[in-house]
C-alpha cells in the first residue's frame, strides 16, 4: 500500500485479513509455492467464488500495467512529512512531476530492463508512463502465464463470464527489486458507482443550484484551477450534453480535454455517469479553467491505474474525481491498491488530490448493483479507501428549489467503514476511530466527507444526459460536487491547498485535537475527543446511518467531517 511511515510492519498481516474479509467471493491459491529464479509481487493469487468454466483460453488478449518500485522511498516519506509539516523548510513547497521524476522515479536502466523481459515475452505495443512508474503492454493469456509463472482460469459470476490469476505473479528474480506488482491478470471491473435514477418527493437541483446548500455563492470560482474526470468510452456524447446544460444553464463554457489512455472504445453504456461527472464538476464550480478527461477503455484494475499514472505524470490538473468502486479486496489481491497509493503519494508531493465515491451501498462494499441500501459483502470501497484519496460520502439533502438547506441527514446507502488493508495516514490520527492500533493491519476510516447523494426520497440532481433531463445521485454525484468546490478553493488560495483529506482534517483538528494515551505495546495511540465542538466550514451531520453505522457528533463512518460549508472552509482551511 502507501509508502508513508510504518506502513510496512502493519502490513505484515493483510493476507490473513484479506481472506476473512472475502470469503464470499474469494479465497486465495496456496497451492503455486516460490519457483527458484522467481521473485514475488504484490499481485496475490485470487479464486472466485463462482462456477469454474475451466482453464481462460490461450488466446484471449490482455492489457496488462507493470508496476514499478519508486526509487529512494524513505527518503521520498520524509520528503512528504516535510511538504505537509507547519515550520517546515519546504512547507507547500510542492514538486514538479519534473523534480519528483529526477527524484523518486524508478532509474532508465531499470524501465529498460522491464521493456526489455515483456518485449523477449512476445508482448507489444510496450509504453512507459511519464513518471516511469508504469509500464503498459499487449499480449494474450498464454504470454502472461508463462511471463509471470501464474494460471489463469474463468469463471461464471452470476450473468457474467470473468478470469482471475489462480497463482501469485512472479518475475523473474533480476526484476525482484524493480516490479511491485503485475496488474491486468484479471478482468472483474469496478462499477461505475451510481444509485439508479429516482422518483423524488421535492424537485432537484441544477448544479449551481448546491452552490447555495454548501454556502458557495460568496467565494471565488474555480476559473483558476484545472481539473479532471476519470471516463471510459466514447465521450462524444459527454460533451455534446456538457455543452448543452452550458447554455441551458447559462454557465460559463468550459475548455475540454480528452486525454486516452490505453486502448479506446466506442463503449456508451456510462454515458449518464460522465454526464453527470462533467456538469457538475465544471457548474457548480462556477467554471475551471480547463476539465480533463482521462479516458480509458474498460474498467478494470490495470486501465483505472494507468488513467491515475496519466493525471499524476502531466500534472496539469489539480484534483480528479473518480465515481467508481469496488470491494478493495480485489484491488488489493491483484496489486492495485499497492501501486495506486505510490502514485497517489506522488500526487500528494506535488500539490494534487484525488477524489473517490465511497459506494452506494452503505456498509457493504460494491459487489452488487448500487443500490442506496446496505446490501453485499462487509467492507468498504477502493479506490475511496486509498490511504491519499479523499473517500466523499453521501448525504440525504431535503432543500427548496433554490437550494437552501431544511434538513441534511446522513443517507442509508452512504458507503463508510474500516479499510482492512489500507493503512490511516498520519493526518487522520486525531479522528480515525481505528487508527489506535487494535488492527493488525488497515484501519483507514471512511468517508473523509459527504455531500448531497440521495436521488429517492430527498433532492437529487438534475443533470442533462443529451437533451433530456435526468434526476440522478448516489456517491457518484458528491465526488465531483466535491471536486467543484475544492476547485473554488483552490483557485481563491492559488492553487496551494495541496493533498484535500491532510487540508481538511487539520481544519478538524485544530478545533478537536485527540488526546494522546500510554499504550503497553508502544504504538502510538490517539484518542478521538468524545465531546466534539462545532467546527467552523463543516456542517456535522448527526443523525442518519448506513447500516452498522450512525451519525454521531463529529467524525462518523457515514460522513466523515461532514458537509462543507464552502464560503467558511475557504476562510479557514490554511490557518489550521
Amino acid at each position: 500500500m502507501g509508502l508513508s511511515v510504518g506502513s510496512r510492519s502493519r502490513r505484515a498481516a493483510a493476507v490473513a485479513t484479506a481472506v476473512a474479509v472475502s470469503s464470499v467471493c474469494f479465497a486465495v491459491n496456496t497451492a503455486h509455492a516460490a519457483t527458484s529464479g522467481w521473485s514475488a509481487t504484490a499481485t496475490k493469487a485470487v479464486t472466485y467464488r463462482g462456477t469454474v468454466l475451466g482453464a481462460t483460453s490461450a488466446s484471449t488478449p490482455l492489457h496488462i500495467g507493470v508496476a514499478l518500485h519508486p526509487r529512494n522511498a524513505t527518503a521520498m516519506n520524509r520528503a512528504l512529512h516535510a511538504i505537509y509539516t507547519p515550520g517546515s523548510s519546504t512547507y507547500h513547497q510542492y514538486l514538479t512531476a519534473t523534480q519528483w521524476r529526477a527524484r523518486y522515479a524508478p532509474d532508465t536502466a531499470d524501465v529498460s530492463a522491464v521493456e526489455n523481459y515483456l518485449h523477449t515475452q512476445g508482448f507489444t505495443g510496450i509504453s512507459v508512463s511519464g513518471n516511469r512508474m508504469l509500464v503498459s503492454a499487449s499480449g494474450t493469456v498464454a504470454k502472461a502465464e508463462r511471463a509471470f509463472s501464474t494460471s489463469l482460469v474463468s469463471y461464471r459470476l452470476g450473468g457474467h463470464s470473468v478470469f482471475g490469476n489462480t497463482a501469485p505473479a512472479k518475475v523473474p528474480t533480476a526484476l525482484g527489486g524493480i516490479v511491485s506488482a503485475v496488474l491486468g491478470l484479471n478482468n472483474l471491473p469496478l462499477d461505475n458507482i451510481k444509485a439508479a435514477a429516482g422518483s423524488p418527493s421535492t424537485s432537484g437541483l441544477f448544479p449551481a443550484g448546491f452552490e447555495t446548500t454548501y454556502d458557495a455563492k460568496s467565494t471565488a470560482t474555480g476559473q483558476k484551477t484545472a481539473v479532471a474526470i476519470l471516463t471510459e468510452g466514447n465521450q462524444t456524447g459527454t460533451i455534446a450534453s456538457l455543452r448543452y446544460a452550458e447554455q441551458k444553464e447559462h454557465a460559463s463554457v468550459v475548455p475540454v480535454s480528452v486525454v486516452p489512455v490505453g486502448p479506446q472504445s466506442s463503449d456508451t453504456s456510462g454515458a449518464d455517469e460522465f454526464d453527470m461527472d462533467s456538469q457538475v464538476s465544471t457548474i457548480a464550480s462556477g467554471g475551471v479553467s480547463r476539465l480533463y478527461m482521462y479516458n480509458i477503455g474498460s474498467l478494470v484494475d490495470s486501465e483505472v491505474e494507468a488513467d491515475f499514472a496519466h493525471f499524476v505524470s502531466q500534472n496539469k490538473a489539480r484534483a480528479i474525481s473518480a465515481s467508481i468502486g469496488g470491494c478493495e479486496i480485489n484491488s488489493y489481491l491483484d496489486g492495485s491498491e499497492v501501486a495506486t497509493d505510490v502514485l497517489m503519494q506522488e500526487g500528494a508531493m506535488q500539490g494534487q488530490s484525488l477524489f473517490a465515491s465511497s459506494g452506494d451501498n452503505g456498509d457493504a462494499c460494491m459487489y452488487v448493483a448500487a443500490i442506496g441500501a446496505p446490501a453485499g459483502v462487509p467492507g468498504v470501497n477502493w479506490p475511496a479507501s486509498g490511504e491519499f484519496d479523499t473517500a466523499v460520502g453521501g448525504t440525504s439533502l431535503i432543500s427548496d428549489s433554490d437550494g437552501n438547506r431544511i434538513q441534511e441527514l446522513g443517507w442509508l446507502g452512504s458507503g463508510g467503514g474500516i479499510s482492512s488493508v489500507e493503512n490511516p495516514g498520519w493526518w487522520t490520527q486525531d479522528t480515525d476511530p481505528a487508527f489506535t492500533g487494535q488492527y493488525v493491519t488497515g484501519g483507514r476510516a471512511v468517508p473523509d466527507i459527504a455531500l448531497d447523494a440521495d436521488p429517492n426520497v430527498a433532492t437529487p440532481a438534475e443533470i442533462y444526459v443529451g437533451k433530456t433531463i435526468s434526476y440522478v445521485g448516489g456517491t457518484s454525484l458528491s465526488s465531483p460536487m466535491m471536486l467543484a468546490f475544492w476547485a473554488r478553493m483552490e483557485s481563491a488560495h492559488g492553487n496551494s491547498l495541496g493533498l484535500a483529506s491532510i487540508a481538511l482534517y487539520r481544519v478538524y483538528d485544530k478545533v478537536n485535537p485527540g488526546t494522546p494515551v500510554s499504550n503497553p505495546i508502544g504504538l502510538p495511540v490517539v484518542v478521538p475527543s468524545p465531546n466534539p465542538s462545532a467546527v467552523p466550514g463543516y456542517t456535522d451531520i448527526v443523525a442518519g446511518a448506513n447500516g452498522t453505522y450512525a451519525c454521531t457528533p463529529g467524525y462518523d463512518l457515514v460522513t466523515g467531517l461532514g458537509a462543507p460549508d464552502v464560503a467558511q472552509l475557504t476562510k479557514v482551511i490554511t490557518k489550521a
